[in-house]
């Protein structure tokens, strides 16, 4: 498993920043969810842990290491895009297989890991088809395989269910615990769906404009703390006093988190409804 940090982390392009400096720090075998509106700069903060953006300052580090120069091949991470990205003609088998033979592997080192991950990922009876004639949840499902495949320490993933249908991304969030279960590696997951957030996450980063605040998992221990943490960013203001009169935007920004507290309140009663009915 794999710890990854963000210190001081930002992006900028031009004039327009994409990403304002953030700290955010994910330990070994945790599931964190980075939650916000579009536009707020949680696919910028993945992509440039992933290395496929280079920070306008600040420093990733993986297990302690700054790997900030190091190019995404050598950081033992693997990325699940909401696109899918598949090769069209290639079989799901030679879809999986792929980084493995770019890793130049012995054949029965990459028959037998395909194996196992299509046995985990419920694939075995679809090895020999093509893209094309797979379900958008069956897509799904390889990419993940082809980005675990070669067992990385962290698995990021950037709004993967965004394309599914209602009722099909219902049933992969539960995949997507499932999975995270089984292998125990160390995963970041983006949305802007409170509710994947709610469903997945050990803990929760919310992000608005450039600016992220962590939130415990526990939602009556962190309302206050994620409220604050928030509208400090936004003002600057170290010592914020709520008599204060601040932005139509900060404004907005509590709101939007004081709404995912009361859902996450609300889905875990509805649990235990659910559990004591059964």
């Amino acid at each position: 498993m794999t710890s990854i940090s963000a210190v001081a982390l930002s992006k900028s392009f031009a004039s327009t920043v994409a990403l304002a400096p953030c700290d955010v720090a994910v330990d070994d075998g945790e599931f964190v969810v980075i939650v916000g509106p579009s536009g707020c700069g949680k696919s910028t903060l993945l992509r440039l842990l992933a290395g496929l953006e280079e920070p306008t300052s600040g420093q990733v580090l993986i297990d302690g290491r700054d790997v900030t120069a190091l190019p995404p091949a050598e950081r033992n991470l693997a990325m699940v895009f909401q696109s899918y990205a598949l090769y069209p003609h290639l079989t799901v088998a030679e879809n999986i297989a792929f980084p493995l033979r770019v890793a130049r592997r012995p054949k029965a080192e990459i028959a037998a890991r395909v194996a196992e991950v299509a046995a985990t990922l419920e694939l075995g009876d679809l090895l020999d088809r093509r893209p094309r004639a797979l379900s958008g949840g069956q897509r799904q499902r390889v990419s993940i395989g082809r980005a675990v495949v070669r067992n990385p320490g962290l698995l990021l993933l950037d709004e993967p269910l965004s394309n599914l249908d209602t009722e099909l991304r219902v049933r992969m969030r539960h995949e997507f615990a499932r999975l995270h279960q089984r292998l125990g590696a160390t995963m970041i997951y983006v949305t802007h769906d409170q509710l994947e957030a709610m469903t997945l996450a050990n803990r929760i980063v919310v992000m608005a404009a450039g600016l992220a605040a962590n939130m415990t998992a526990n939602p009556f221990a962190s309302v206050t703390t994620v409220t604050t943490q928030i509208v400090t960013l936004l003002t600057g203001d170290q010592e914020f006093d709520s008599s204060k009169t601040l932005s139509a935007f900060a404004l907005g920004l509590v709101l939007f988190v004081v709404t995912l507290i009361l859902n996450i309140i609300a889905l875990r009663v509805v649990k235990k409804y659910r559990e004591a009915y059964e």
